[in-house]
């Protein structure tokens, strides 16, 4: 028998075995580029928390004894204003919506000395702590959540009170909060603060603003979360802000999102700063998700237990960069029935949005 004739048939075979398999591994491979490319959605809230008194009062005083006045009136407020209360309510918002990401403005820290001495002494007695107040709220609703990063921006001590009684000491701070019942990777967190500073009250105080981070893998994609507070007393500083920040924490080849409140309105009638950001390549999730709304979240007055009157500008954002799209979005914090015990949660409305990477 010819030997080439008796091969054949075992050749026609692994070649048929062969091109089998090159074809089920050009499937695998195919399948797992899909898989690695996979579209991620996620959702991500920004929420201003509210200082719980409006500092204007203080700022503009003409005087040592008006602004230690203006001090203790505003700490009642602050009290009045019941942070602790209130974070049941932010609680309740963040589990409706489950948000993978919160950005937190005014996450403020009280602290107070009794006598005053007008900061010869740093007061270090805890009064309200805004971080503390919403991890309880958030364990007494089981919503599995921790804080990866907190930044403590502007430091200010006065004495409350004519004559004065104690001092207040208020530390306002940035947070970055995640949801941890999730398979969500931090690779990195860093804090930072602006250069750009802005004096207050003669420069004895020193108005600071600055930004928190994280780098974060879901499901094999990788990107950036940054959360920021621009400044709100002084226009050119803010701009600058923007500036520092498009170049600095947002400077990035990642797909990016950012949460904050940039005091800057989004119809162009104030700072040019949301619009420097779009410029610099950022889209607003809001408009792409509601092209035909508004969307404004600014404000309540600052008593909250007052119904106050209807909302007047937009100044916080989910901004997106690098590949996220806005594909839903709302606003909490805004409706009667988004009160608790005759409270609002916050003088702003907090926005949440889902987000896709394609």
């Amino acid at each position: 028998m010819d030997e080439r004739r008796a091969y054949a048939p075992r050749v026609k075979a692994l070649a048929a075995s062969a091109a089998a398999l090159a074809a089920l591994l050009t499937c695998i491979t195919a399948s797992t580029g899909e898989a690695k490319r996979a579209p991620l959605t996620l959702r991500v809230m920004t929420r201003n928390l509210y200082l719980g008194a409006n500092l204007d009062a203080i700022v503009q005083a003409k005087s040592s004894s008006e602004a230690f006045s203006a001090v203790e009136k505003g700490w009642a407020q602050v009290q009045a204003n019941n942070f602790p209360l209130r974070a049941r309510a932010i609680a309740r918002e963040i589990g409706a919506t489950r948000p993978d990401f919160v950005g937190f403005q005014e996450l403020s820290l009280y602290r107070t000395q009794t006598p005053a001495d007008f900061t010869v002494t740093p007061a270090t007695t805890v009064a309200l702590d805004y971080a503390r107040e919403l991890r309880k709220a958030l364990a007494v609703r089981k919503l599995r959540y921790r804080f990866i990063g907190i930044r403590p921006e502007t430091d200010a001590e006065l004495p409350s009170g004519s004559p004065p009684t104690m001092d207040i000491r208020l530390t306002v701070r940035d947070g970055l909060l995640v949801r941890i019942d999730k398979k969500i990777k931090i690779r990195r967190v860093r804090t930072g603060s602006y250069s750009t500073t802005t004096p207050l009250f003669g420069g004895f105080v020193i108005a600071k603003r600055g930004w928190v981070l994280a780098d974060a893998t879901v499901a094999g994609r990788t990107f950036r979360v940054i959360t920021t507070h621009l400044e709100s007393f002084n226009d050119a500083s803010q701009v600058a802000q923007g500036q520092e920040l498009a170049e600095g924490p947002a400077q990035t080849k990642l797909p990016t999102v950012l949460l904050g409140d940039l005091n800057s309105r989004a119809d162009g009638t104030g700072t040019p700063t949301h619009a420097n950001l779009l410029a610099a390549g950022f889209q607003d999730a809001w408009p792409e998700a509601h092209p035909n709304d508004v969307g404004l979240t600014c404000c309540h007055g600052d008593d909250l237990r007052e119904l106050g009157g209807p909302f007047y500008s937009r100044i916080d954002y989910v901004l997106l960069r690098n590949g996220f799209r806005a594909v839903a979005a709302g606003i909490v914090g805004q409706q009667p029935g988004d009160r608790i015990s005759g409270l609002w949660p916050s003088d702003h409305a907090g926005l949440w949005a889902r987000l896709r990477l394609p």
